[in-house]
């Protein structure tokens, strides 16, 4: 038939490496399907594979191998992949069996899929999204990386987080989890939440927009676990091994995925941190009286200038831009506040 004859193709292509996207998943569907399928496929990588190596004893043996796994794969693949395994049994009759078996597990150890990691970062200041290979999507906040397989396993979808991250995660039979702060973790099902974990790993927070999440830590060496439900954040302190867990305003916590900022009665203190991530500044605050201020304001996508001028305006507040004279933080410009 037309679908198993592309299927034989597209594997074919798979185990060549000259797949990817949509073709890629497409073989890793089918070959999860069912055992016999991922039995037919072992044997066509380990044949290539060994075809691969003995290219270094005969080139000639080595191309007709190959020549002859394509040209049997055509012929018999309209009379379907049962007939596989009498096609891989007549090629293997011209490769030499220890080549075949050590070819086999150096693509096993060293090639599979779930074992190449990728990488996902956002510049200071700056946010991003990205499309993981389950359907799931993340955006990440500034500052922040986002470690992930090239294909998920079989068992679970895991991923490790440094900074801030907003998951919409894909419903599915494997568990998707969030690795943060060292020995803790998020684990979920298919939900919406957001992810704070900050450098060093010392503290975690995560609110959950909608769905189910686990947050698991180490307390005294032994497992834990919080169950979260929708419009709650838990705040988690790894140094002081304590969990918190309240009502959240889960607008005010998620609104930068989407360009805004959110303050209801904001702790001035905690405004300058989120104002600092957004612009890529370091404030310094020069005025004790201000960290019992708080404030309520709704920003987009302004220019720093103008959201310092709001504040001068509504409380006198005054800004000053001034080199780094303590050195710690040369790489960002530095604003006082009086």
């Amino acid at each position: 038939m037309k679908g198993e004859k592309y299927i034989t193709d597209l594997l074919l292509r798979y185990c060549d490496g000259e797949t990817e996207g949509q073709e890629t998943r497409r073989v890793e569907r089918w070959m999860a399907a069912s055992g016999e399928n991922r039995r037919k496929a072992a044997r066509l990588r380990a044949l290539l594979m060994a075809a691969d190596v003995s290219s270094q004893i005969s080139d000639m043996d080595v191309e007709r191998a190959l020549k002859l796994v394509h040209r049997r794969m055509g012929e018999r693949g309209r009379t379907g992949l049962r007939r596989w395994g009498y096609t891989l049994q007549r090629v293997a009759a011209v490769l030499f069996i220890p080549i075949v078996i050590i070819a086999s597990l150096q693509f096993f150890n060293r090639n599979r899929v779930e074992d190449r990691m990728l990488e996902f970062r956002t510049d200071p200041g700056m946010t991003a999204s990205a499309k993981l290979p389950d359907g799931s999507r993340v955006v990440l906040n500034s500052s922040s990386v986002l470690r992930y397989p090239a294909g998920f396993g079989s068992d679970e979808r895991k991923v490790e987080l440094e900074g801030e991250a907003f998951f919409s995660v894909v419903k599915g039979k494997r568990p998707f989890v969030v690795n943060v702060a060292g020995e803790s973790s998020i684990r979920v099902y298919g939900t919406e939440f957001n992810v704070v974990a900050e450098e060093g790993g010392s503290r975690v927070s995560t609110t959950l927009v909608k769905g189910k999440v686990g947050f698991s830590y180490l307390l005294n060496g032994k497992r834990k676990e919080w169950v979260m439900h929708p419009g709650e954040k838990l705040v988690y302190d790894k140094a002081g091994q304590s969990v918190s867990l309240a009502p959240a305003d889960v607008e005010v916590e998620t609104c930068w995925k989407d360009g805004r900022l959110i303050f209801k009665d904001t702790p001035f203190e905690e405004v300058l941190e989120k104002l600092g991530k957004r612009y890529d500044v370091k404030f310094v605050l020069k005025n004790p009286s201000l960290e019992h201020h708080s404030f309520t304001a709704n920003f987009g996508r302004q220019r720093l200038e103008r959201l310092m001028e709001y504040f001068q305006v509504a409380s006198g507040i005054r800004f000053k831009y001034v080199d780094d004279a303590g050195g710690t933080d040369t790489e960002r410009p530095v604003i006082e506040v009086y």
